[in-house]
């Protein structure tokens, strides 16, 4: 049975590495500036987890602050994307041809990215 871990508290970014047949990711803390390499998902994770460990241990020995960790946000589903005039058309327009809002057609285009 797997172990169950805590949620990790710190941000990071992963990044897919891969070539050819090799599976790789590296994943960037930026609390500690730091960045971490695994084959797989879980054995990235476990990379974080251990790096993120060893940087509080090694900052509590030094006396040198530690980081706060990022808060879970709250997001609230929208944000304003400044475009231009023919652009906008140009999306309202197609929105109006797929009989959707705009908001409904740019957000289904969103999921594609």
């Amino acid at each position: 049975m797997k172990k169950q871990h805590q949620p990790i508290e710190y941000d990071y970014l992963v990044h897919n590495i891969s070539e050819d047949e090799t599976t790789a990711y590296e994943a960037y803390i930026p609390a500690f500036n730091s960045i971490v390499f695994g084959d797989n998902h879980e054995e990235l994770e476990e990379g974080i987890r251990f790096s993120i460990e060893s940087e509080i241990a090694e900052r509590k020995k030094n006396h040198k602050p530690i980081p706060l960790p990022d808060k879970q946000k709250n997001f609230s589903g929208k944000f304003i994307v400044r475009v231009t005039p023919s652009l906008h058309e140009m999306l309202a327009m197609k929105a109006k041809a797929a009989r959707k809002s705009l908001n409904a057609f740019i957000g289904e285009r969103l999921l594609k990215i």
